[in-house]
């Protein structure tokens, strides 16, 4: 059984929608979609703040915005196939709490033997509110009726264009409605006509509508391959020169030119219903349908539009309203260039074409208030930007690019009335339409939500050597392509470095006064010296001098101020400020005070051992801990030592006592921050490499420092201790010299809950610290992390600095609740903003889009295939050209490339030890031939990559050392057994490699499109487009040959999109219905055979699994029998930007896990009320049907995870533990269940 767990939701952004979703119409909102989830943001004069938000189970489409009473909205938005559902929500703002959606109804759309729409999935809803329709299904389109934005009624209305393109409500009079239908004929051919919506019959017009004469558009300047043509309603205006009404219409975008076709006037239309009806009336004796025919024929004729403006560039992708008139419209296109369309309020009504700027290319605009637009982007970043009726940068270069063959008007030309030079402006006679040129660019960028969809590949890579893997993707698309380097952690915002403070190995910030606010000092120390630092400025100390510092110049062990201890006339103790520090060393402790007006520290008294003489003597300090008014000292000989101060501060001992061990380490920290002095000390000792909480305060004089519970027992050496609150949560943290931290819950005098966290392989130091209100701690060792509590659990984040050999708190005027670190380089001193941020490094490629991606530690680089296609106009060939480049991975700088033949693509790439010891890339491509269905020719590269010493020491030079031709497209390469194995067309090739060239060993000819192909060792996995999952063994033949031997193939047809190997019989993939699957080699007796052990609809389609996990498992539960039972094993990268971890899960847990997901179902439903396991549910080509299986093989981890967000004990988690019935009770407890969900969550 696995896990699919989420590490990075989708950021890809498939819609946006302005709307008023409170009482307060003033106040605007936007509504952002993602694949699986609706955002929602209010709208300020600072930028957009963040409402509230909530997932969605189903591919979301579109949402609209649906208009109630006050000018208030509701939402409605679409799901996609296989299970399209039409969900509506109200917005509401309760008096106390945070806003929620609240689901007021959902409605399926799914027919079971309906053909789902090719082109168009979408709503429209109607602007007076009444209704709403839904294409997406062929020849069908749902009607919805709604009432004060409320669902009242719905049916089916049959529609005899069967291939829609656009839909759009025609403007015409209440009550009455119409609309618009762009679609293509069986001829290719494109029709626009009308028909009106009949509500009290149920159905359209079986006639077009005299509204919109049907007219017929020519085909030969429009693309389907991406963004179909699309309408646009344009609401009647008045006229700014006239008093006249200007009926409205429908803009036609998508082509080489935006249309404008006017609603016909009631004259036109009452002489075309004559005609119908003198048709009609004719002698029905006599047949009609030559009559008709010719009728037809005549309606049915290219129309001319009333106003038409060349489109300069790409397919339109996204438009929106620019005013509430509708005469103005923002319009983007394929590649991010966004214009505004103008549509003059005149009698010609001409159209302009103003350029903006560049922008991610859009998926959807919203244009909010103030000249203040959205962009959502599926290729890009999505971002918030400001329109300026003015170039704010680039004035000397052009706007948009705008091709020579198009006619331009200057601004200086530019008018609202066409008087006098309106044909003279002209591009285009027949309608008066104006293209202007201009200089710089009117956009600036307020706010950018990054986006790392749609991921093509993906590598893991430790570039810098923290031991802590990031993952770098090839993502974007269009003019956005780049790589993309992601680090999970907490952001450290560095202050400050010190230089020449590299040789300490620890330190402790120092105040003028116990009370006092600020660190004035720092005390560092080594193996050979301790030094007092004065902090003069905000990046400089000065050294204080030895005769003046006061301190002991010897190693030092602990520091820190104390409070001045004094008893009031009823023998209380009281705690007050003072200006004395201790200092602890190899020999002896020291109580120093600082003087204001001397700026310096003198000795008042110290205590050594060796002063108390008798079985006191030799003995020396080895172990320090400090609080305000307890001195925890830990001797040699194995005495540990409590000491305090009287009131005439002087060292006295408290208690002390003999142990069982030496100590290696000593907490005492009070756990109540409010407290002066702890009930508690933990102990760590040397050999038997074990913990012990002792008790500080015990009735019974001769029973004192004895263990509260039973001792731990630990892995390694202990190093460092910590008892720590992280509120309301006492927790004793041990580090440990192997690098690991364990965490364990201080509960009813006891420890419980272990945790155990890798920070590599060096020492652990642990620092405590606030940030805000948060009590949180800092660890370093190989790798620095924080640990902190949230949601009653104890959580961790690793922290993106290196080499931190030491940690103290600090806080002065500059520097409020820092980090004082210690590194290699220096002294760096810096802040943690945000516990557990995702970080995002954007290397732009632009129009060169990465298709493939490797990383070789050997070279120091990243070898990566990109496609670079030049944006063209519409209908027009964008000519493309491949390359592979190699990126420095340090400085990500291309440090050379090969740039391929006309028509030639890089398709694979692969790393080839050389037997010189070199490394060798070899790249795989395909040529694409005009007219050929399938690629039948491609190549097999190898190069080598060698330093270019005449250029830098980073940049090289690719020499190529070998060539062949291949019988196909290369889809894939890898290596088996030391040997290359190709994926070429329908067939699986082995090569030997070496400086000569390829010499082929073996070879496979079983499929149709072998796209896939991953080794484990000799055994190669190959995935067919169009049928399945294939094994098979490269085995030795006669006479020293190879050859390739089938093992196993399924033939169902899976259609896999992608696959990777567990091991060397088990595959994981995922098809192109969006499922995942997992295939197991079964040894029969008779044959061996693939078991489908695994099918699960992931509803996103993945393109990438890759090897290993981002965690370096540094979270597993306690005990050592379940520590074993989560493995992760595999990332996975989706077009969405969903990246995820598959865990592996030990049998037994499997089963608890499986029952917690049974029973949670029954009790967390999503917003809309679907079930979660008809959620999951693998789906095949035609959609669910009432016979498909459930979902096997794999948990929902994200699912599971949500009986975290219970508190216990509470109801739901009472119906989950218990189940619906006797034989459902869970078998593990709650804080099993926890323990377990908590490690999980760790993975990811």
């Amino acid at each position: 059984m696995r896990v699919v767990s989420t590490f990075h939701s989708p950021s890809s952004v498939v819609d946006a929608v302005k709307c008023h979703l409170s009482s307060d119409i003033s106040l605007i909102h936007l509504v952002v979609a993602k694949s699986n989830r609706l955002d929602i943001y209010s709208v300020h004069s600072s930028g957009l703040t963040y409402e509230c938000g909530t997932e969605i189970w189903g591919r979301i489409v579109v949402v609209r915005a649906i208009p109630t009473q006050g000018g208030r909205n509701n939402l409605l938005m679409l799901t996609d196939h296989p299970d399209p559902r039409l969900i509506f929500f109200s917005y509401l703002t309760p008096s106390s709490g945070s806003p929620f959606l609240k689901t007021l109804k959902t409605l399926s759309l799914h027919h079971h033997h309906s053909r789902a729409s090719e082109f168009l999935h979408s709503i429209l809803v109607d602007p007076s509110g009444a209704v709403a329709i839904v294409n997406c299904y062929t020849g069908k389109i749902r009607v919805v009726e709604l009432e004060v934005g409320l669902y009242k009624n719905d049916f089916d209305v049959m529609v005899s264009e069967l291939n829609i393109l656009s839909l759009a409500f025609l403007p015409v009079g209440s009550g009455n409605y119409s609309i618009a239908i762009l679609h293509q004929d069986h001829n290719q051919n494109l029709h626009l006509l009308a028909r009106d919506l009949i509500l009290s019959e149920c159905e359209l017009s079986s006639q077009p509508s005299f509204l919109l004469p049907q007219t017929l558009l020519s085909s030969s300047a429009v693309t389907l391959n991406e963004a179909p043509p699309c309408l646009v309603t344009v609401p009647p205006q008045q006229s700014h020169v006239t008093d006249e009404s200007l009926p409205g219409g429908v803009l036609v975008f998508g082509r080489r030119k935006i249309r404008f076709f006017e609603l016909s006037s009631e004259e036109w239309q009452e002489k075309h219903r004559g005609k119908q009806r003198k048709l009609d009336g004719r002698n029905k004796n006599v047949d009609q349908s030559a009559a008709k025919e010719k009728q037809k024929g005549r309606e049915i004729r290219r129309r001319r539009a009333k106003a038409t403006v060349e489109w300069p560039w790409s397919e339109v992708t996204a438009w929106s309203p620019a005013n509430e008139e509708g005469a103005r419209f923002f319009v983007g296109d394929a590649y991010g260039r966004l214009a505004l369309l103008s549509l003059e309020s005149t009698a010609e009504r001409s159209l302009a074409v103003i350029p903006l700027g560049e922008v991610p290319p859009p998926t959807t605009l919203a244009y909010l208030d103030s000249q203040v637009l959205f962009i959502g982007s599926h290729f890009g970043d999505s971002q918030l930007i400001r329109i300026h009726t003015s170039p704010i940068s680039d004035t000397g270069t052009p706007t948009l690019p705008i091709s020579t063959d198009i006619l331009t008007v200057q601004p200086s030309s530019f008018s609202g009335s066409r008087k006098g030079k309106g044909r003279a402006w002209a591009t285009d006679h027949e309608g008066g339409g104006r293209v202007l040129a201009l200089n710089g660019t009117f956009i600036e960028v307020l706010d950018t939500w990054q986006n790392v969809g749609p991921i093509l590949d993906a590598v893991l890579a430790d570039t810098d050597g923290s031991g802590q893997p990031h993952i770098v993707t090839a993502s974007g698309g269009k003019s956005t392509g780049s790589l993309r380097i992601i680090q999970n952690g907490a952001n450290f915002q560095s202050s400050a470095v010190i230089e020449n403070m590299g040789n300490f190995s620890k330190i402790w910030p120092i105040r003028n006064r116990f009370r006092d606010p600020y660190d004035t000092h720092i005390l560092a120390t080594n193996s050979q010296e301790t030094v007092l630092f004065r902090l003069d400025r905000p990046d400089r100390l000065s050294v204080v001098p030895l005769q003046t510092a006061g301190f002991d110049s010897s190693p030092t062990l602990a520091a820190s101020n104390v409070a001045r201890r004094l008893k009031n006339l009823t023998g209380r103790t009281s705690y007050e400020d003072s200006s004395l520090v201790v200092q602890v060393t190899e020999e002896k402790m020291v109580l120093l005070e600082y003087d204001d007006v001397l700026r310096a520290h003198s000795v008042l008294t110290s205590w050594s051992p060796d002063e108390q003489g008798g079985e006191w003597a030799g003995r020396k300090i080895v172990a320090a801990a400090l609080n305000p008014s307890q001195f925890v000292l830990g001797l040699s000989r194995k005495r540990l030592v409590l000491l305090n101060l009287s009131e005439n501060n002087a060292f006295q001992i408290f208690r002390y006592k003999d142990l069982r061990e030496e100590i290696s380490a000593l907490s005492c920290t009070p756990f109540d921050t409010a407290k002066m002095f702890s009930l508690y000390i933990a102990v760590g000792f040397w050999s038997i490499h074990a913990v012990d909480l002792l008790s500080v305060a015990t009735a019974d004089e001769y029973q004192y420092l004895e263990p509260v519970c039973d001792s731990v027992s630990l892995p390694a050496l202990p190093r460092s201790l910590l008892l720590h609150d992280f509120g309301n949560a006492p927790q004793m943290l041990v580090g440990l010299r192997d690098g690991t931290v364990v965490a364990y819950a201080f509960v009813k005098n006891g420890f419980e809950d272990k945790r155990v966290f890798s920070l590599g392989t060096e020492p652990v130091g642990l620092t405590q610290f606030e940030m805000g209100e948060k009590r949180v701690v800092f660890a370093n060792g190989g790798r620095a992390a924080l640990f902190y509590q949230e949601r009653g659990i104890l959580q961790y984040s690793s922290i993106l600095i290196k080499n931190v050999f030491a940690s103290a708190k600090i806080n002065t005027p500059n520097w409020d609740s820092s980090l004082l670190l210690l590194t290699s380089s220096g002294c760096v001193i810096g802040a943690v903003r945000d516990l557990d941020k995702m970080h995002i490094r954007t290397i732009p490629l632009g129009l060169d889009n990465p298709r493939r991606l490797k990383h070789d530690e050997g070279l120091h680089a990243f070898a990566v295939a990109c496609v670079r296609s030049e944006p063209g106009r519409v209908g027009e060939d964008e000519p493309s050209t491949s390359s592979f480049k190699l990126l420095d991975d340090k400085t990500l700088d291309v440090s050379c490339q090969f740039t391929c033949q006309n028509n030639e693509e890089v398709t694979a790439i692969q790393m080839i030890p050389l037997p010189e010891g070199d490394t060798a890339i070899c790249i795989g491509t395909v040529f694409f031939k005009p007219g050929e269905k399938e690629p039948s020719q491609g190549r097999l590269l190898l190069f080598t990559a060698e330093i270019d010493a005449t250029l830098s020491s980073t940049k090289r030079q690719l020499k190529k050392i070998a060539e062949m031709d291949a019988r196909g497209c290369v889809y894939a390469l890898t290596r088996a057994n030391g040997l290359l194995a190709a994926a070429i067309g329908p067939s699986v090739t082995v090569y030997k490699v070496d400086a000569t060239g390829f010499q082929p060993v073996a070879d496979w000819y079983h499929n149709y499109l072998v796209t896939s192909l991953v080794a484990r060792g000799p055994r190669l996995f190959a995935g067919d487009a169009i049928c399945s999952v294939s094994v098979i063994d490269l085995v030795e033949a006669d006479e020293d040959k190879m050859r390739l031997e089938s093992v196993a193939r399924d033939f169902s047809p899976l259609w896999p999109v992608t696959i990777e190997s567990l091991d060397r019989d088990t595959i994981v993939g995922a098809n192109s219905d969006c499922n995942l699957f997992t295939y197991t080699v079964q040894r029969g007796e008779a044959r061996t055979t693939l078991d489908r052990d695994g099918f699960w609809h992931l509803g996103e389609v993945v393109n990438k699994f890759i090897p290993g996990s981002m965690s370096s498992n540094d979270a597993v539960p306690g005990s050592s029998s379940s520590s074993t039972t989560l493995t992760p094993q595999l990332l996975f990268f989706t077009s969405s930007g969903r990246i995820g971890v598959i865990v592996d899960v030990g049998p037994e847990l499997s089963l608890h896990l499986t029952a917690l997901e049974r029973n949670l179902g029954k009790v967390v439903t999503e917003i809309s009320h679907a079930s979660h396991a008809k959620r999951r549910a693998p789906v095949g080509t035609w959609g669910k049907s009432d016979a498909d299986a459930a979902a096997y093989g794999f948990l929902d981890g994200d699912f599971l995870e949500k009986f975290l967000d219970y508190e216990h004990p509470s109801t739901e988690t009472e119906r989950v533990l218990k189940g619906s019935s006797p034989p459902e009770r869970l078998k593990q407890t709650y804080g099993e269940i926890r323990q377990t969900l908590e490690a999980l969550q760790a993975l990811h």
